[in-house]
């Protein structure tokens, strides 16, 4: 709020000014005003409400109107005066000829009504913003802990490198730096700071709403002046919305980045230091290669399987990694040869020797009559899906092992839940079994 107004009469300067006077322009203390009644009866003079910012006096303040605001544009949403809605424009006349217009007396009604809808929107502001500030508060703190902790993660685990991969570690600081600054936060940093003024606002709107509804009661004096408070209070009102939308939105958020590494191959360390390391905020990713193993070859990059023996369930291709506990995890598998016989998609433990039949130890999807899943030499119809895949198709594998199951989609459809008793706490490799020489699958890129 501004500073109250101090009386213009030089000898009065240190006296506070309950008064105001369009026409000499000048704020007055009791006696001025009192002798200004007396001497210039005809002027415009008007009391001073010291709970505003605003000088409210019922006049125009286009310059030369010096009119009674007795008109509501409801295009602009403001009190004007009868030269500004002339039709004859010019010399700063006709500024709303073109908007919709009515009279005051035709907007109090709908103007106390939404007065009454705003008291009310305060009075559940009042009670919960500063609950919703303190929440704000945690979440941005957890932000920032969360991102400091990143951080460190990044830096020590680039100590050992230092020399090499500097470059990179800065690029990948400078990634969380951006990736923070573009959520949600981004459009308004200083908003706690913003907000804790807010709790104060909503207070005095109360109070000043509840004070204008029960002067409304009273009488209907001064009607523009109190559809003039009605709009201030609306404005404010728009605006508390709106900052309390936000904080709940912000409130909500689910923030979750993590710093992902590739497995370290010191083979290859200089070619390889560009690709080390990456920010990623999707969780549910598990990155992995193939692992070279019996009756099938892998290519160069790990990417690509393909058996070369001949027919049998003797080739199962596993990935180098185990695949994580506690949490959903994500891959998807091209299907490049298919051949005459089955191929079969899924997870199971490392299994070294390759013997046939390993299926009945795997949780797995059977490709070639993917109208069927495998487990324990066991068959059941799955989703009602009928047809065989072919070259080019492309198997999702979804595994959840928080709660233990197990489903795939092909090609972007989700056949849903395939089994939902896997082990949550044995450890688990992604699986592929190839029966025909020649049969190949390859992990799709975006999966490393």
């Amino acid at each position: 709020m501004n500073s109250l107004k101090k009386c213009s009469l030089k000898k009065h300067s240190d006296i506070d000014a309950i008064g105001f006077c369009v026409e000499c322009n000048l704020f007055m203390c009791n006696k001025c005003l009192n002798n200004h009644k007396e001497y210039l009866e005809n002027h415009h003079t008007y009391n001073i409400d010291k709970n505003s910012d605003e000088i409210f006096t019922g006049i125009c303040k286009e310059e030369n109107h010096k009119k009674e605001l007795n008109y509501f544009c409801k295009t602009h949403s403001q009190l004007c005066c009868a030269a500004c809605i002339t039709k004859i424009k010019g010399e700063g006349n006709g500024q709303h000829a073109d908007c919709i217009i009515c009279l005051i007396n035709d907007i109090k009604n709908e103007k106390r009504n939404i007065l009454i809808e705003n008291i009310k929107n305060l009075d559940e502001f009042s009670k919960t913003i500063e609950s919703s500030i303190k929440d704000l508060k945690q979440i941005i703190e957890k932000v920032n802990k969360d991102k400091e902790e990143l951080k460190m993660e990044i830096i020590k685990k680039f100590t050992e490198l230092r020399n090499i991969i500097n470059e990179r570690e800065d690029k990948l600081l400078s990634d969380i730096d951006n990736k923070y600054n573009n959520l949600i936060f981004k459009e308004d940093k200083n908003l706690i700071k913003k907000s804790e003024k807010y709790p104060k606002i909503v207070k005095n709107l109360l109070e000043k709403g509840k004070k204008l509804n029960e002067e409304w009661e009273n009488n209907n004096e001064n009607i523009n002046s109190k559809i003039n408070k009605c709009i201030n209070i609306e404005n404010s009102v728009k605006e508390i919305k709106e900052l309390d939308e936000n904080i709940k939105k912000y409130n909500s958020q689910k923030i979750e980045i993590k710093f992902i590494t590739q497995k370290d191959e010191f083979q290859n360390i200089i070619s390889k230091i560009n690709e080390y390391g990456e920010i990623n905020d999707n969780n549910d990713i598990f990155r992995f290669k193939f692992k070279e193993g019996q009756n099938y070859s892998v290519s160069e990059n790990g990417l690509i399987a393909s058996k070369t023996s001949e027919g049998g369930w003797d080739c199962s291709i596993f990935g180098d990694k185990e695949i994580p506990k506690n949490r959903i995890s994500k891959w998807k598998i091209k299907l490049n040869e298919v051949g005459s016989l089955n191929i079969i998609i899924g997870i199971g433990p490392q299994n070294p020797n390759n013997k046939n039949y390993f299926y009945e130890d795997c949780w797995s999807f059977l490709c070639y009559d993917s109208h069927k899943i495998i487990k324990y030499s066991s068959q059941s119809d799955y989703n009602g899906h009928s047809g065989k895949l072919k070259k080019g198709d492309i198997v999702e594998v979804i595994v959840d092992r928080k709660s233990g199951n197990l489903s795939f989609a092909v090609n972007g459809i989700d056949y849903g839940l395939a089994h939902s008793e896997i082990p949550k706490d044995d450890t688990l490799y992604p699986v592929v079994m190839l029966m025909d020489k020649g049969q190949k699958v390859e992990l799709i890129k975006n999966n490393i």
